[in-house]
């Protein structure tokens, strides 16, 4: 299958990339996007501290992903090589992409998040500073988007793809 999946912390641009894939043809889901029709009231579990909650929805929604016809998937921040749901996705052979920014550039993209709501700065940042090394153990590429534009991170990954399926 020629597939791949964007990981990435909040805010990292994956919602973004994936509307870039979609205006050049490609095949796109986002897993955040699903969760909110199926379940409207998903992301409140996180501020509410139901987070074991919300990843039982987010993981039933990655199952549905996996086993769909998509080219590009974005994933949520919370889906790494710890997630609930890593083993199912790295059985189904699909590429994660994971865009690595640093915290300070991600400051202003993600103070209305639920979870941000609920941790505050302090406790957000270190979930990012926990969250690193999980997000490069399930990633196949790293892409560095600090200080790059769109069509330039998009470029690489477009890279990426035609590395892998042309």
């Amino acid at each position: 299958m020629r597939r791949l999946g964007l990981i990435g912390f909040s805010g990292s641009g994956k919602s973004l990339l994936l509307a870039v894939a979609s205006k050049n043809g490609f095949n796109t889901v986002d897993t955040d996007s699903m969760i909110e029709k199926q379940s409207p009231e998903a992301f409140g579990l996180l501020e509410n501290g139901a987070e074991d909650d919300f990843r039982t929805i987010e993981t039933s929604v990655i199952s549905k992903v996996l086993n769909s016809d998509f080219d590009f998937a974005a994933f949520g921040g919370g889906v790494h090589y710890a997630h609930p749901a890593w083993k199912e996705i790295y059985r189904s052979g699909l590429k994660l992409v994971y865009l690595r920014s640093t915290f300070e550039n991600l400051i202003g993209r993600f103070e209305a998040r639920p979870l941000y709501k609920k941790l505050g700065r302090e406790g957000y940042e270190k979930l990012f500073s926990a969250r690193l090394s999980l997000y490069e153990k399930a990633a196949a590429f790293v892409v560095d988007t600090d200080g790059r534009g769109l069509s330039e991170i998009w470029s690489e990954i477009e890279e990426i793809w035609n590395s892998l399926f042309l």
